[in-house]
């Protein structure tokens, strides 16, 4: 992955919705991004559309090459070589590594999230490269405290706290899934912008509440 240029920050916004302009998260998102070029004019942006890449499939081979990995790195050796499956795990790991800030848009899928998000992070959570485990047995990020922003549309509204759960039935599962995950790797700065609830039974509601996010998400990126 070629690094930026010195001076030059490089944004990665991951979309994980296959919606497209249809979907509240990367409605929100565009309007984060415009307002960042605009606002950072010197800076790239590298947006990663997960329903449309090819990610690498994390197949028989690919788990064998992790545990192989592993193996090597409890020896002491460097891990395994970029090659067949583990080739498109170290590309991908190289492009998060590559940005300076990251943006993930995503709607709730069922509690939780997309499962071509969850791929993803299947892909990229990998030790040694994203973590690893020091002398006290102790997991460790590698990203540095980067910042992170967060963009999460879900069809109803859920309260703070974890489980945050609305008379026993609905629990969000996805927004305390991706912080730990996040802070897990070392991400710093991690906010988070919410749009809920986008299965309001009255559009002239919904409307409200998507340019609310809209001006909050734009002046996020402004200081982001």
């Amino acid at each position: 992955m070629r690094a930026a240029a010195p001076g030059v920050a490089r944004l990665l916004h991951i979309e994980a919705s296959p919606r497209g302009s249809e979907s509240f998260s990367a409605r929100i998102a565009a309007a984060f991004v415009d307002e960042y070029r605009h606002s950072h004019p010197q800076d790239e942006v590298e947006q990663l559309r997960l329903f449309e890449h090819a990610l690498p499939e994390f197949d028989a081979e690919a788990a064998a090459q992790k545990m192989q990995h592993i193996s090597l790195l409890m020896r002491g050796e460097p891990g395994v070589a970029p090659v067949g499956k583990w080739a498109g795990v170290i590309t991908e790991i190289e492009r998060l590594k590559a940005a300076d800030k990251v943006l993930i848009s995503t709607p709730m899928w069922n509690f939780s999230l997309p499962y071509r998000l969850k791929h993803y992070l299947d892909v990229i959570l990998q030790p040694g490269l994203t973590f690893y485990v020091n002398r006290r047995g102790e997991y460790v990020g590698k990203m540095g405290g980067k910042p992170l922003q967060l963009i999460i549309a879900s069809g109803s509204a859920y309260a703070p706290g974890f489980p945050r759960a609305d008379g026993g039935t609905k629990t969000d599962f996805l927004q305390a899934y991706l912080e730990h995950v996040a802070r897990w790797m070392d991400f710093g700065d991690i906010r988070v912008i919410r749009v809920q609830p986008t299965a309001h039974p009255v559009p002239g509601e919904v409307t409200a509440l998507l340019q609310g996010r809209i001006e909050e998400a734009r002046a996020a990126a402004r200081s982001f």
